[in-house]
């Protein structure tokens, strides 16, 4: 069990190079574009032109936001009209499940119906197996009843 706690999971091992590749990858782009001096010289920059920066700021803002604006409620009016055209018609889905449920209730009440033959057939087989003396006929109502029940219990046994 001591051994156990100096072992790493393979998951954590392929995780933890998995990580460390991207980091070299990282800082070898950044090393090749020459990431640090560039932000360096830009953050020099702005700290000697603020009013610039702030403008620059603003203004990349507020376009976006006009931008976004624009993209929101500059679209045709035939589209604001109707603006539940982007969702799926739920109708089929909830006639689908109501086949589904509609068909399991009937499957339901199949087995039910089934299951009440079955214990009808069962006391009419004792009540033929019971009597003292059974004709030729009875002898095959007695065969052909424990058929159909078997045949009943049978399919129960398959649907459940």
């Amino acid at each position: 069990m001591a051994m156990r706690l100096f072992r790493k999971d393979k998951k954590a091992k392929k995780e933890s190079r998995a990580t460390r590749c991207f980091r070299i990858l990282l800082w070898r782009l950044f090393v090749k574009w020459k990431v640090r001096e560039r932000v360096a010289k830009a953050n020099k920059w702005a700290d000697a032109n603020r009013g610039d920066t702030m403008l620059i700021t603003v203004g990349c803002l507020l376009f976006s936001l006009i931008i976004g604006a624009f993209l929101t409620f500059g679209t045709d009016s035939d589209k604001t009209d109707n603006f539940m055209t982007g969702v799926e018609p739920v109708e089929p889905m909830f006639i689908g499940m109501q086949q589904i449920q509609n068909a399991k209730a009937y499957q339901v009440s199949q087995v039910e119906e089934m299951a009440r033959k079955g214990q009808t057939l069962k006391h009419e087989l004792d009540s033929l197996v019971r009597m003292p003396r059974k004709t030729h006929d009875d002898s095959l109502q007695i065969v052909i009843k424990y058929k159909q029940l078997e045949l009943i219990v049978n399919n129960l046994e398959k649907g459940q």
